[in-house]
């Protein structure tokens, strides 16, 4: 009887099911995958001398059926059904997703370098609910001292789905016990650390954009930034006259990423290839869409080594240049009182 080999009930990352594997099969079989009862792809193979049937870049199917971060699959071959919950994945994770989730955040790394005037979120997905804190550590006057905050109650978790919360360094800022220096979120086993460096520069731009578990996540450029425009101009001889009837200009930028450590870097490769990127203001909304035209991304693993990147990036709107009016102050609303001057 023909039955799975490399397939099993529970939860996956898409980069385990690169391929399906089948066995013991005596005849022609009909292999299908259903997502949330809805059959979306179904063909017959046949077996080779041993039974065995080798069903190749199975990922690229269940990946363009994946619309957030995870989807419901049954895979069915012959009498054998199995079950998965199969996450977006655009990496190979030394883990199998049964072991990562429970344990990690979705997110590329563990840690990051943030400041106070930053938007930082992380996501998790808990198969049970659980308590969501963190410790953060103040520094006054030679001695540290350590709070404990609460983000989300257990009741507050929803189980089986994805959490996402807001774990801005302004959150956990409390002058009364002295500069804030670093914090960790927990939630159950996952533990993400934060260093708050005050004398970061300011940011310019800051990136919002989908990470390799299609999760949203934050990469704030600080390096030199140039911007270029390029204008493609169209003419013809009109009355007499050589005039320009149409022009379509491509403004660009490209911005360097300042120094990076080895956390951060797995966030720029993250970034390199992803297709939702933002602009993002500094309450965390995003505001214009970007494609990621090019990139460069060396490093070397020199102890010396300060290691920098480059992006460049266009507004995804066939319109490139914006025009942000520039308005003054106002130092009295409508509600003023006029009548003593």
């Amino acid at each position: 009887m023909a039955r799975f080999r490399n397939i099993t009930n529970g939860v996956a990352f898409s980069t385990e099911i690169m391929n399906v594997e089948i066995c013991e099969a005596s005849e022609t079989v009909t292999f299908s995958i259903l997502k949330s009862g809805e059959e979306i792809f179904s063909s017959a193979f046949t077996p080779d001398a041993a039974g065995n049937i080798f069903i190749y870049d199975v990922r690229s199917i269940l990946e363009a059926h994946i619309d957030d971060v995870f989807a419901d699959f049954s895979f069915t071959v012959g009498n054998d059904t199995v079950n998965c919950r199969v996450f977006k994945a655009s990496v190979i994770v030394t883990e199998t997703a049964e072991q990562f989730l429970p344990s990690f955040f979705l997110s590329p790394t563990n840690k990051k370098r943030t400041a106070p005037d930053r938007y930082e979120t992380l996501a998790f997905y808990p198969q049970e609910a659980c308590r969501v804190y963190t410790v953060a550590s103040y520094y006054d006057n030679g001695h540290i001292a350590v709070r404990e905050i609460q983000l989300m109650g257990a009741e507050d978790v929803t189980p089986d789905t994805v959490n996402i919360i807001d774990v801005s360094a302004k959150k956990f800022i409390d002058e009364s016990k002295g500069t804030l220096v670093s914090f960790v979120v927990r939630a159950g086993e996952r533990s993400f650390y934060y260093t708050v460096d005050n004398t970061l520069p300011s940011a310019d731009p800051s990136i919002l954009f989908r990470n390799c578990f299609n999760c949203w996540d934050t990469l704030f450029f600080t390096g030199t930034k140039e911007n270029s425009l390029e204008v493609k101009r169209s003419f013809a001889f009109v009355d007499g006259r050589y005039r320009m009837y149409d022009a379509v200009d491509t403004e660009s930028f490209k911005a360097n990423s300042g120094v990076l450590d080895e956390y951060m870097i797995v966030l720029a490769k993250d970034l390199a290839r992803a297709r939702s990127v933002f602009l993002m203001d500094k309450l965390g909304n995003a505001t214009y869409e970007l494609s990621v035209t090019d990139s460069e991304i060396k490093y070397t693993n020199n102890d010396d080594a300060l290691p920098t990147m480059d992006f460049t990036f266009r507004i995804a709107l066939y319109i490139t240049l914006l025009l942000e009016p520039n308005r003054p102050p106002k130092l009295f609303d409508n509600t003023f009182d006029k009548k003593f001057n």
